[in-house]
């Protein structure tokens, strides 16, 4: 039994999930693609991130987001 079910593991799933996670909930992530990240995702290609899905590009302004996100890049 899990305290949550989150379908799709894009930003926010996978965000979600493991803030969940850090408060001692249990969480079950489901998603079609084998990967995390949804549409942002990069896999490398003879040493370079390629967007699979295309180009995103994150931004912010705010300190306290953009570091909370590089915790994890």
């Amino acid at each position: 039994m899990y305290d949550y079910l989150v379908v799709g593991a894009g930003l926010y799933g996978a965000i979600f999930a493991h803030e969940a996670k850090v408060a001692g909930k249990s969480v079950l992530v489901i998603d079609k693609r084998s990967n995390i990240a949804g549409n942002v995702f990069t896999e490398k290609v003879e040493g370079i991130n390629v967007h699979k899905y295309g180009a995103h590009i994150f931004h912010t302004n705010n300190a306290k987001v953009w570091n909370y996100i590089n915790r994890f890049a």
